[in-house]
């Protein structure tokens, strides 16, 4: 083959590259959330330049918002995002946050997710940044050990590196615009107005469907004794506290909200008045056995919680619900002689 020859063939395999990469792009500039950003650059990667193992790394301090959530939602985010610290990608680092190529992976096998062990031969370590900081990296991977031989060129992997970070970067940006609409700044929870609109959409599907679901209204006993005794640093880890605790207790599928104060909603899809005094019961046997420890100092929980189900006889409304189940709280702490129960 001629010089003219071989260099028109080059000039048309880096042509191909570049537009499967501009087809990457056009795909992820589409996404408005990380996680379909995720799954659409591995997906185009994978088909598009035929690689047989494609998967994210983040740091555990990422700054994306709600990933855990989204993690725990979605069996593919758990099968094609790999967390580690910062320091188990210091190799990356070290390339001044360039591609990092390698078919001799000893000292890489920790980047390798469990269910690829054996399989991967050469590695291709692709960095994602954020503001000047290294925050994950794309990984491909190959049985051929020449694939991703480390004196092969990384200027397309580069190119790569750069489009996958600024699209991430607005999908971050736009994320974290939505999440300080959406959610409680001190516990992370979903805000009262988006409960009110998930209880309706809920209150929809049952009529619909003829399905059921139920309300959990839940407040702390003796709340503002915690605040006057231990001070309010004391009271916030406590709201903080009992939102993680809730979050672990219920299912994936159910949702918990913080509605003003020390108040908390929980509303349970599918699940009927008689299972929700099961979740009731698991709640404040979970927060009497797992006190607040801070600063030395245990911080006994104890929660009310009243309860609410749509009734088949006559059409519900949010409010209607909401009404119920905080009379029934109110009714509780009655019974219980806490001084608080007239706190309205």
């Amino acid at each position: 083959m001629s010089d003219i020859q071989s260099l028109i063939e080059t000039l048309k395999a880096n042509e191909e590259i570049a537009r499967k990469l501009f087809d990457i792009e056009v795909s992820i500039l589409s996404s408005d959330h990380s996680d379909d950003l995720f799954e659409k650059l591995v997906k185009r990667i994978k088909s598009g330049f035929d690689i047989p193992y494609v998967w994210l790394t983040l740091l555990t301090d990422n700054p994306i918002p709600n990933l855990n959530e989204k993690f725990r939602d979605s069996y593919w985010l758990q099968h094609h995002l790999h967390s580690l610290d910062s320091s188990e990608l210091i190799s990356l680092s070290n390339q001044g946050n360039r591609p990092l190529l390698s078919n001799t992976l000893d000292e890489l096998s920790h980047l390798i997710p469990a269910h690829y062990f054996g399989e991967i031969r050469s590695l291709a370590v692709i960095p994602l940044i954020l503001d000047q900081q290294l925050v994950g990296a794309i990984m491909l991977g190959d049985s051929d050990s020449e694939r991703y031989h480390p004196e092969l060129g990384t200027f397309h992997l580069e190119q790569l590196s750069v489009k996958a970070s600024i699209c991430l970067s607005n999908v971050i940006s736009r994320e974290r615009l939505e999440y300080l609409a959406t959610r409680d700044p001190l516990t992370g929870l979903l805000n009262r107005r988006e409960m009110e609109i998930h209880l309706q959409h809920e209150l929809e599907r049952c009529e619909r469907y003829q399905a059921s679901m139920a309300v959990l209204f839940i407040d702390c006993d003796r709340f503002k004794q915690i605040n006057d005794q231990y001070g309010h640093d004391f009271g916030d880890a406590v709201l903080v506290h009992v939102a993680q605790g809730l979050t672990q207790l219920v299912r994936a599928n159910d949702r918990v909200f913080r509605f003003a104060g020390d108040e908390f909603v929980v509303v349970l899809a599918n699940q009927s008045r008689y299972d929700a005094r099961h979740v009731r019961q698991r709640i404040e046997d979970y927060f009497e056995a797992n006190p607040l420890l801070m600063n030395r100092k245990l911080v006994p929980i104890r929660l009310s919680c009243g309860i609410s189900a749509p009734s088949a006889e006559q059409a519900s409304s949010v409010k209607a619900l909401l009404k119920e189940a905080d009379n029934e709280l109110l009714r509780q702490k009655r019974q219980r002689g806490d001084s608080n129960s007239a706190r309205r």
